[in-house]
Parts: C-alpha cells; sequence; structure tokens
C-alpha cells in the first residue's frame, strides 16, 4: 500500500478527536442529539485546526444509522462510505478552482433532489472565500431557504473576504490556534501509536514552528521521520525547521543584554551557518525575553537551560529588555523590505550591544559616584559661604552720583535715574521713527515715479492686450496666489510695463514684497501676450491722486502728444491738410476730459 502522510493517516474520525477545540465540538454534538440541524454552517479560523475535518465528521454524524451520544460510529455502512469518500451525499467542493458562477448554479439546480443513501445531502465548501461576487449572490438564495434536506458547509481562512449577506445566513464557529500543549500531547500519541522513539525537545520545536496549526505540526514530522526514521531528535528538528538552538540563544540573550558585542556576533553567525533563518533569530529571541521578564516580575518559576540563568538576568535593568524588544520587532519588519538577511540581524546586534547604558549596573559604581557629586556640592557650598562672608564686610554702597559742571556732587534718587534714562533715550526713539517714516515716504515717491513713467508711455492697445489674457493668467496659478490676484486690476499699460491697482492697502504690501509672485506674474504675462512687461503695483487708495497729479503736472505735454497723434493721421487721410472742424473736436474732447485743467494754446 501506498504510503500516506501522517496528517492524512490521524485525521480524526470522531469529535472527540478533534484536539484544542472542545466548544465547538461539543455545540456540534449537542445539535445532532438534539435534532436541532440549522441548514448552515459557517467554520472560519487559521489553518490546520480542524475545521474540514469536522466538517466531515459532522456530515458523516448526520448520516450515520447508528449514532453514539451525538458521535459518528464508523462502522455503519454510511460511516465507511463517507470515511472512503464514495458516498454521494456528501459532495465536498474546493472553491478556489470552482469558484465560478456556472458551478453554484449547477448546485443550485441539484440540491432539489432528495439524498440516496443517507439522511441529508451535505454540500461542504472548502476555503470558501474564494468564490467570485457572481458566484456568491448565486449561492445566496439558496443558502437561505434550501430543501429541508440539505445542509451547508462553508470552510474559510479568510473571514474578512465573505461578504456579510453570506456569514448573516449561516451558523458561524470560530475556531482558534491549538495550544503547543496540546499539538505537543497529539504528537506524543501519535509517535506512541507508531512506536517511534523522540526528544521532548524536539517536540517543543515542531509545536513552536507550527504556529498553532495540528497539520502543519505533523506535516514537520513526517518531515523529520524521513530524515531519521528511528528518532525524532532534537537536532535533526533544529536543523529541518531552521530553528536555533535554546542554549545559544539563552547565550545570545545575555551577551546582548551585558553589552558583548563581539561573542553575541559570533554565535549569531554560527546559528545561521548551522541552518538558522533570522526570523527564527529574532522570534526566539523576542519570546524568550519575554520569558526571562515574566518570571523577574510575576516570580513565575521559568525553566531555562543554562544554570543560574534567572539569576544572571535579574542583574540586567529592566530598561534594557523593553529597548531589545523594540529593536528586534524594527529588525523583524526591516527583513520585509531587504534580500539581505542577514544585514537587519547583524545591525540590530550592533544596536543593543553598543546602545548607551542609562546607568551603571555595579552598586560600587554608583557609590563612588554619588560621593564624587557630594563632595563636589560640599566644596561650592563653602565658596559660596566664603563670597557672602565677603559682601557682608563690605561697606554700603553709596547711593547713584553724578557731577555737574561746577565740580559739586550730587545724589539722584531712582525716579530721577529712570526720568534721566527715559530722556536720553527719547532722541533715539524720535530718530528710528524718522527713520521709518523717511523710508516710506521714499518708497512711495519711487512708487509714484514708476507710475508716472508709465504713464507717461501708456498706450491703449497695450492696455487692452493686458486685459485680455487676464482671465487665462488666473487660471494658470494656484489657488492661493489666485486670491491675491483678485485684487489686482490692470490700470495702465505701455509698451514695457503694467500698472497693477491693488483693492487693499495690506495686500498692496504683501504682494509689493513678495519677489517670487511678481516674477512668476511676468513670466506668464510674456507667455500669454509674447512680449515682457515688467509690472508697477499701486495701492487703490492713491491711484486716484497719483493719476490726477499726473494729469496736472503733464497737462501739456499730453494735449501736445494729441495733437501730433491727430496731425499724423489728417495728414495722412487728407493729404497733409488739418481740418479745422476734427480739431475743434479734439479741444472739445480733451476740455471734456481734462475740465479746467485744460489750456487751448495756438
Amino acid at each position: 500500500m501506498a504510503y500516506q502522510a501522517l496528517y492524512r493517516k490521524w485525521r480524526p474520525r470522531t469529535f472527540d478527536g478533534v484536539v484544542g477545540q472542545t466548544a465547538i465540538t461539543d455545540t456540534l454534538k449537542n445539535a445532532i442529539k438534539r435534532g436541532k440541524i440549522s441548514h448552515a454552517f459557517l467554520f472560519a479560523g487559521p489553518r490546520g485546526t480542524g475545521k474540514t475535518s469536522c466538517a466531515k465528521i459532522f456530515a458523516k454524524a448526520l448520516n450515520c444509522t447508528n449514532l453514539q451520544d451525538g458521535e459518528p460510529c464508523n462502522e455503519c455502512e454510511n460511516c465507511l462510505a463517507a470515511d472512503q469518500g464514495t458516498m454521494n451525499d456528501i459532495i465536498e467542493i474546493d472553491a478556489a478552482s470552482n469558484n465560478g458562477v456556472d458551478e453554484i448554479r449547477d448546485i443550485r439546480d441539484k440540491v432539489k433532489y432528495a439524498p440516496t443513501q443517507g439522511k441529508y445531502k451535505v454540500y461542504i465548501i472548502d476555503e470558501v472565500h474564494m468564490l467570485s461576487m457572481g458566484a456568491f449572490n448565486a449561492l445566496l438564495k439558496t443558502l437561505e431557504e434550501p430543501p429541508e434536506h440539505v445542509v451547508f458547509i462553508l470552510a474559510t481562512t479568510e473571514l474578512q473576504k465573505v461578504p456579510a449577506t453570506i456569514i448573516s445566513r449561516t451558523q458561524r464557529y470560530n475556531f482558534k490556534r491549538i495550544d503547543q500543549h496540546d499539538l505537543i500531547a497529539r504528537m506524543t500519541y501519535i509517535l506512541g501509536q507508531e512506536k517511534i522513539d523522540f526528544e521532548e525537545k524536539a517536540l517543543e520545536v515542531i509545536a513552536q514552528v507550527a504556529d498553532g496549526g495540528m497539520r502543519d505540526s505533523l506535516s514537520i514530522l513526517d518531515q523529520i521521520l524521513s530524515y531519521d526514521q528511528d528518532k525524532v531528535k532534537y537536532e535533526d528538528a533544529l536543523r529541518i525547521t531552521g530553528y536555533a538552538a535554546q542554549e545559544k540563544i539563552e547565550q545570545v540573550l545575555l551577551n546582548l543584554l551585558n553589552g558583548e558585542t563581539s561573542a553575541a556576533l559570533e554565535i549569531v553567525h554560527a546559528l545561521l551557518q548551522d541552518g538558522a533563518s533570522t526570523k527564527n533569530i529574532l522570534d526566539e529571541l523576542i519570546s524568550l525575553t519575554v520569558k526571562g521578564m515574566l518570571a523577574l516580575k510575576s516570580n513565575k518559576e521559568e525553566t531555562f537551560l543554562t544554570e543560574n540563568y534567572a539569576s544572571e538576568l535579574a542583574k540586567i535593568p529592566e530598561e534594557k529588555f523593553y529597548s531589545l524588544i523594540q529593536a528586534a520587532n524594527n529588525a523583524l519588519n526591516d527583513l520585509r523590505y531587504t534580500n539581505q538577511q542577514q544585514i537587519p540581524l547583524d545591525v540590530f546586534v550592533v544596536q543593543v550591544t553598543q546602545a548607551p547604558a542609562k546607568a551603571d549596573n555595579t552598586p560600587q559604581q554608583a557609590e563612588a559616584i554619588s560621593s564624587d557629586v557630594v563632595q563636589t556640592l560640599k566644596n561650592q557650598i563653602d565658596t559660596l559661604s566664603k563670597q557672602v562672608a565677603e559682601l557682608k564686610n563690605r561697606p554700603a554702597p553709596a547711593r547713584s552720583t553724578t557731577s555737574d559742571f561746577s565740580g559739586t556732587i550730587k545724589t539722584e534718587t531712582k525716579s530721577q535715574i529712570r526720568q534721566r534714562n527715559e530722556q536720553e533715550n527719547k532722541p533715539e526713539q524720535k530718530s528710528k521713527r524718522r527713520k521709518t517714516s523717511s523710508n516710506s515716504q521714499a518708497a512711495q515717491e519711487n512708487n509714484r515715479r514708476q507710475v508716472y513713467h508709465v504713464l507717461e508711455n501708456a498706450t491703449k492697445e497695450d492696455l487692452n492686450t493686458v486685459k485680455d489674457i487676464w482671465p487665462d493668467l488666473l487660471s494658470t496659478l494656484k489657488v492661493s496666489q489666485r486670491a491675491v490676484m483678485e485684487v489686482l486690476d490692470p490700470v495702465a499699460a505701455s509698451h514695457e510695463q503694467i500698472v497693477l491697482k491693488c483693492k487693499y492697502e495690506l495686500w498692496f504690501e504683501r504682494a509689493n514684497q513678495d519677489g517670487d509672485l511678481i516674477s512668476q506674474l511676468e513670466t506668464e504675462i510674456a507667455k500669454l501676450t509674447k512680449h515682457n512687461y515688467s509690472i508697477v503695483l499701486v495701492a487703490d487708495s492713491s491711484w486716484l491722486k497719483v493719476r490726477h497729479d499726473f494729469v496736472a503736472s503733464h497737462k501739456e505735454e499730453l494735449l501736445a502728444k494729441k495733437f501730433q497723434r491727430l496731425e499724423k493721421s489728417e495728414q495722412e487721410a487728407n493729404g497733409n491738410q488739418i481740418d479745422p472742424q476734427a480739431k475743434k473736436e479734439v479741444i472739445d474732447k480733451a476740455k471734456e476730459l481734462f475740465g479746467d485743467l485744460a489750456q487751448i494754446k495756438d
């Protein structure tokens, strides 16, 4: 007969044979005994914890003709057929490979047929979370109201992927990880039945690696038996699982806590050379550190392989335990992002051993430091006492005196000194105010000259060009810059410069100081107009006055330019003949614009 793996050979055939899930198995047995069978069950939990085994036992018990206190008899025809997988009324479906809508529709069409051998037709859908959303939707109605002779058992390792509409239609059972003691007990029973010798420490290593999964434990045990069929040895378990020897891990932990970098690195590299993985070394160090902390803090008796190990740990400050655990967790996290698995471990060893100690370890060092501190404080107290005695022996200081020009000495009270200081400081404060006001006046005058320069050469064509691209300019700016631009408005433009009026004085000052904004505006305007313009800002409150003053001071020049443009256009149109009527219209227009400021001269 072909060899059968241990986890298949020793799969439990009754509820009592299921390890570590007593609450679930008792509930299922009682449901069978009392005849309260739900139409759908959902078994969720980690891998290898007994979900599929319980589903098969439950399906077999539902169709058993000779129940034994809620357990299948495993002797009747239905039980034997179920164990051999030949019973037509127990249908096992792997949802990972049958996850489409068509497979679920096939089930929906067949559930209406009555069972042929047993009392119930049981559908066991394993890894149900792999079904597509369409398949789940096709299963909903059938799962909610199946025929009386149909029972669904859904099993999954990822409950979060199962839709809530499916979960609400089932009885959910959460399988937990199996305790290490239960794993060891089960492996001990199996090895006893197989008549194979073993070392207890080897089973402990296997249980630790299995992480609460019975199937994983038996798979590792099967692998070790393939390596050596005579006995399950501790060394073989370490070699095959990649776990480090416990004695060496205990020594590494002491070296780390005592700051012995070279010794710790030497043992760690030897463990890696023997086949231990970086992750397993860090996991074991964390586990051993927590174990040592519990032994020290809760006075709990813990067994260590190294002699007097607990007393050695008691000498270590507890802060080092916390920092070691934190550094080990960081190293485990770094392993996920690198292919050089040894580097995070080496960095961890150096970081822990080279960490500065917050306090000295030995009482003698602490006592020596405390005595030095006390002596230093005594010397300081003696020095201060001498200084106080010298100050007491000195004569009382005379009141502050000043000398007048006549050579006589006169005393001043504190209030007089304060008044004199205030009077001396007043000229300085006045000079600062004068300087500030003079700077402000200079800036205003400079701004006025710039605006005048633009107005002297302003043209309507340039202003219209800028206004045409203004909406496009706003759309190219950021939201914060656009808020500033909304209070700016082009009011005049020459062929080289643009005057932008700012509605608010505060915003005018901010915009004037923001060189980056001005430079960006000039760049964007150049892109849109294909011409370079420099920007001059003017406050809204001063724009009207600046324009009025400019018109008043430059009215003759403006009129002269107006007449020159008019004469030029008339000469071009009428062969150098000036139309008196057109000239009169220009004069009337100038009076309309400038009012009494306009003076007409021939």
